[in-house]
């Protein structure tokens, strides 16, 4: 079913005093929905496509490990989706419902789309009536068992759909001044006679009326002028541009952005300044979502603080959300392995590269501009005494 034809049966099939069902109202509504939710999907896929392209590490006694959870995480989840589908469909219903879970079926993980919640602040929630597709769960989960991805505590798209409930007004106004400006218009005159006659009434309407009709919207069109009809042209004669109805749906892009805290340059396109553009959306937009998905797997994989305390934890890594150009970032990595912070596997991984895993690619190396000051003072000593032995 379309959105145009659902919207037709929601509204009743809105209808003229002669039973004909007026789609104009229609329209006018369905363009209004289509704005606001092309704002709303723009910002959803450029959340979910950083989340997906995250890394999710998985750590056991503080060391990087690649097991099965791991796999199921990044590649796998279930049968049916890889990780990026999984991801982008529990981002898509955070951000319509608020909240989306994430459950354990067999050995795989998947994204409910349905469920009833049985709040329980003490013991932990409890998950009824879980739908996976067209599969109906027959099964309670409790809250330790789920993974409940949360946006905030306010209901985001409801406070859009408030918003856009005087925008949708406007952005309406806007279309309906913009064909009314641009629009073709004819001035029909009859003859006095004729416009008095009722049966001339009923002959408009089911032949002239439909004949102008048909001359008016087809581009390649005949009409048939009688004797006593004089069709004039009284378009304006200066076209309005759709500058109003631009900014309207700029406004709307820039409140979704404000929402999400994305930048509004982001969320249309116009991009100058890419990378200060990219931290920017990172720090406030995809940082604390990732944030909260490490700590929500976290402490349900760990299961306790013991557990968590051996450095049994998970962190969804987002270093690898931004683009990398070797040759932009060459200098940098020089100096991350001559400084001695990374290996030079712990720099390849960084540029997408893969790891050498040899011992010599694993070695931290350090050039002698780096030294504490201990040895600085050592070295400095050593010279000197040195020195004075020389000019003795």
């Amino acid at each position: 079913m379309s959105i145009k034809t659902w919207f037709m049966d929601f509204l009743g099939n809105a209808k003229n005093d002669k039973g004909e069902i007026i789609e104009s109202v229609i329209e006018e509504k369905i363009q209004e929905v289509y704005y606001k939710e092309l704002a709303i999907q723009t910002a959803i896929t450029l959340i979910a496509n950083a989340i997906a392209k995250c890394e999710i590490k998985v750590y056991e006694k503080n060391r990087e490990v690649k097991n099965k959870t791991y796999y199921t995480l990044n590649v796998s989840p279930n049968k049916n989706e890889n990780s990026s589908q999984l991801w982008h469909k529990a981002i898509e219903k955070m951000v319509y419902d608020n909240e989306s879970i994430i459950v354990e079926v067999g050995d795989g993980l998947y994204c409910a789309d349905s469920y009833s919640v049985e709040e329980y602040p003490i013991i932990g929630n409890l998950y009824k009536g879980v739908a996976i597709g067209n599969l109906q769960l027959n099964k309670t989960f409790k809250s330790e068992g789920v993974f409940r991805l949360q946006l905030n505590n306010a209901h985001i798209k409801k406070l859009i759909d408030g918003l856009y409930e005087q925008y949708g007004q406007l952005m309406s106004y806007a279309a309906k001044n913009y064909k009314k400006s641009n629009g073709t218009k004819y001035k029909l005159i009859l003859d006095q006679v004729k416009a008095s006659d009722e049966k001339f009434q009923e002959t408009y309407r089911e032949v002239v009326q439909k004949q102008l009709k048909d001359f008016v919207e087809n581009e390649n069109a005949v009409y048939l002028q009688y004797k006593g009809y004089d069709l004039q042209d009284v378009s304006p004669t200066t076209n309005k541009d759709s500058s109003d109805f631009r900014n309207l749906r700029k406004e709307m892009f820039e409140i979704v952005a404000q929402a999400f805290q994305i930048p509004v340059s982001l969320m249309l396109g116009n991009i100058t300044n890419m990378n200060e553009i990219v931290k920017i959306f990172l720090t406030f937009c995809i940082d604390p979502i990732a944030d909260m998905i490490s700590e929500e797997i976290t402490r349900k994989i760990s299961g306790d603080y013991d557990n968590w305390a051996k450095g049994n934890y998970v962190k969804v890594d987002t270093s690898t959300i931004n683009h990398i150009d070797i040759l932009d970032v060459a200098e940098k990595a020089d100096k991350l392995i001559a400084s001695g912070t990374c290996c030079i596997d712990e720099v390849r991984e960084i540029i997408g590269f893969d790891k050498l895993g040899t011992k010599f690619s694993q070695q931290h190396f350090i050039t002698k501009n780096y030294d504490t000051v201990e040895n600085r003072l050592i070295g400095d000593a050593k010279s000197n005494n040195g020195g004075g032995e020389n000019s003795e």
